[in-house]
Order: C-alpha cells, then structure tokens, then sequence
C-alpha cells in the first residue's frame, strides 16, 4: 500500500514539474518582450554654418518726446547674416535634435535651433535710419512620423508645426526723434514633409529631406531641404553630415503702421552633427 501512495504521489509531482514547465516559456517570453523596448530613440547635438539673406519690413511708432508721436514702417531692409556676423556677435545659441520611432512605426520629431545676436551694426540686419540692430531667431519643429520600411533603408513622412520666434531690438532715428524699440514675433506654420534614407555601405549611407508648408495660414510659404550622409561609427553613436536650405515668407500688419512686419529670407549652410542611440 506504501508503494502504491508513493507511486501516486510521484506521478503527482511529475504532472505538477510538467505543467510548471509548460508555463515557463510563456513567461520568459513575456519577460523578454517586455525588457525589449519597443521604442528606438536618437538624440543629437548639431553646428550649423548658417548664412541668413533677404529682406524684412518693420513697423515702428516715435515716443513723441522731441514731436508730436507717429507710426509707420521703414522700407524693406536688406538681411546679410552671415557665421562671420554670428561670430563675432553671438551672445548665446543652441541646436539640438531629438527622435522616437515605436516599432509599429509611428514616432516623433523634435528639433530646435536659436541664436542671440548682440546688438551691434554689424549684426547682418541693415535698416534705414537704424543705427544698431539686435536679434534673436528661435525655430522649433515639432512632428509626428511614420516610418515605411523599403527593401534598403526607409522614408519617414512627418506633418506637424514650425514655430518662429523674431526678436528686434534696435536704435533708431526717425524725424529727430532717437529711441530704442523692440519688437517681439510669433507664428506657427503647418508643415509636411518626408525623409528618405538608404544605405550605400556598411557603415555610410545618404540622406535627403524635403517638406513644405504655411500655405497662407501663417507664412505664406516656408520649405526646407537636406542632403547629406550618415555615418555610423557603432550602434550607438553616428556623423551627421549635410547642407541644409530653409525659406520663409511671412508677413503680418497693415504697410505704414506700426503693427507691420515682413521677414522673406533663406537660410543655409553645412551642418555637422553628432548623434547618439538608445
């Protein structure tokens, strides 16, 4: 009777041992599917030799100290700022890079570049009656992605918005009157666009980025495009190299009022960024 207890509780443990060890496969899977991230993101810091060219319309009203006060707008100034004028000029400036991809292919875009001029003549920034001009450019995009793998390499499509941030600070000359005003712009831009990438080896590969937006709704256009090349040094860390082409045209205000301002300009220059993967 002994030997049959024994017998029954060993068959026990041995569907019990079984059955534990039909459960432990989907549990390590589940561990593991949940210490794999599905989330691939880029962070990346960036210089940026940037000529800024064209020309802006500036809205101004006199303190009526010397006469009666009055508005206007000065006539079109020319913009020539070039990284000769950013140098010497530059009293602060950032540019940075962020990207998350989720594995069923959607992802975010963030990218803010701004530069602080100090006010000076030869800030690149020439008006009319204006002795010295200060400025400070801020542009943030902010996207959402999705990324269509291809055979090799991928394109990304992204839609989202181009903030501008203007700041004018100046010294002026108006009919006798000297005075220092400072003018502050918002606007947001819609934007679409998309970013093709494909490898040309083991370690390089090219890339190009295309978008356009505004559309009247607050530029009444603005684009950019890239072309450049990664490279990738590990998994971790990649070299970002490439030309970069940014237009604008906006415009807002009444012409000859104080509320009037006008910024058509593109910038460009080479880019070099360095950027590391998590």
């Amino acid at each position: 009777m002994k030997r049959v207890k024994s017998a029954l509780w060993s068959s026990v443990i041995a569907v019990s041992l079984l059955n534990a060890g039909g459960d432990i496969t989907p549990v390590a899977e589940e561990m593991a599917s949940v210490e794999t991230s599905s989330w691939s993101q880029e962070f990346q810091i960036y210089a940026l030799a940037v000529w800024i060219q064209g020309d802006s319309e500036l809205g101004y009203k006199t303190p009526g100290k010397v006469l009666p006060s009055r508005e206007g707008s000065l006539p079109p100034g020319d913009i020539d700022v070039g990284p000769d004028n950013i140098v010497k000029n530059l009293k602060m400036g950032a540019m940075a890079h962020y990207e998350a991809h989720h594995n069923s292919g959607w992802g975010i875009w963030l990218d803010y570049v701004f530069m602080d001029l100090g006010k000076s003549v030869d800030s690149g920034f020439k008006y009319l009656n204006v002795q010295d001009v200060g400025a400070f450019q801020g542009i943030l995009e902010a996207f959402v992605t999705y990324r269509t793998p291809l055979e090799q390499g991928y394109i990304d499509c992204f839609g989202g918005v181009r903030w501008w941030h203007m700041s004018l600070n100046m010294t002026m000359t108006i009919v006798s009157e000297t005075f220092s005003p400072k003018r502050t712009f918002d606007w947001y831009d819609p934007v679409i666009g998309a970013v093709w990438v494909t490898p040309l080896n083991e370690n390089w590969s090219f890339r190009v980025r295309g978008d356009v937006g505004g559309f009247g709704i607050a530029s009444d256009f603005t684009s950019a495009i890239e072309i450049g090349a990664l490279y990738d040094i590990n998994e971790k860390w990649q070299v970002d190299l490439r030309f970069k082409s940014l237009w604008v045209d906006y415009e807002e205000g009444t012409q000859g009022r104080q509320d009037r301002f006008t910024y058509d300009t593109v910038s460009f220059g080479p880019i070099i960024g360095i950027t590391y993967k998590f």
